[in-house]
């Protein structure tokens, strides 16, 4: 029990969370009893032992007002939840395992400028232990690297990008960790079916020597600024950037991704 900080009122105009897996709701109660400009705040989970529990912590640390308990499916919810007006500020992904059943919800009910913060705990399959079912996870084939932890967060922004872009949305990272089993992003979603069309050169196909593991990137496509300077072009990118042998060691290469190229925190 933590005493509520007074800063912590209800603010109709404020901002809406949902805890989409919420278990015992200790994340919806500081969100109510720690932030500020937090109109409510739904804690959600598909037990109903969970939920029980949730509406016990909540009534122990008096913030009723602010988080609302809701058992039901999260997918459902938030595909109720996708029409613009009744979207979500923030919404906080953090499911044992694998987040990917959950996207494609997730993606249409956050709203424009939302946050949506993601966390996967499969840390073995992102790391390469698995590559043919982090493809039936992710979209993309992990590899083995001394920078897995590194591939294991493009892979996951790749996959909510792919997410995004199927309703002419995209994604801006703001914050991305690797923490022992598992990691955690942070990204702002908005809408422009342009900036969708941009998608494919910020993301690309890896290339791992199998012997000096040196590794060479592959853009899904190219972008450039038209000649009239207001515009960009997009065209098909030249490839592959390696040759059947490693210029450095004569091995050949693996090939995984694809995965996230481009910044992994937005410039603002």
């Amino acid at each position: 029990h933590v005493d509520r900080p007074e800063v912590a009122e209800k603010a109709p105009e404020g901002v809406r969370v949902l805890e989409a897996l919420a278990a015992s709701g200790l994340r919806s109660v500081r969100f109510a009893k720690e932030l500020r400009g937090v109109a409510k705040v739904t804690a959600n989970d598909w037990s109903r032992q969970a939920v029980e529990s949730i509406e016990r912590n909540v009534k122990h640390n008096k913030v009723e007002e602010l988080v609302e308990p809701h058992n039901g499916d999260a997918a459902m919810l938030m595909y109720g939840h996708k029409r613009p007006g009744s979207r979500y500020h923030v919404i906080d992904l953090d499911p044992y395992g694998s987040p990917t059943p959950f996207l494609d919800a997730a993606v249409q009910a956050v709203e424009d400028g939302g946050l949506l913060c993601v966390t996967a705990t499969d840390m073995a399959v992102l790391c390469g232990n698995s590559p043919e079912t982090c493809y039936t996870k992710y979209g993309a084939v992990s590899l083995k690297t001394k920078s897995c932890h590194e591939f294991a967060l493009r892979i996951l922004l790749q996959c909510l990008e792919s997410h995004a872009n199927r309703y002419g949305r995209y994604i801006e990272p703001l914050l991305s960790l690797s923490i022992d089993f598992y990691c955690r992003v942070f990204v702002r979603v908005q809408t422009s079916q342009l900036k969708c069309k941009q998608s494919t050169s910020k993301l690309g196909q890896v290339y791992q020597c199998v012997g000096c593991e040196s590794l060479a990137f592959q853009p899904l496509g190219r972008s450039a600024p038209h000649k009239d300077g207001n515009n960009l072009k997009f065209s098909l990118p030249i490839g592959p950037p390696v040759d059947s042998k490693c210029r450095s060691c004569g091995f050949g290469h693996h090939m995984g991704g694809p995965i996230w190229l481009a910044d992994r925190k937005s410039v603002v």
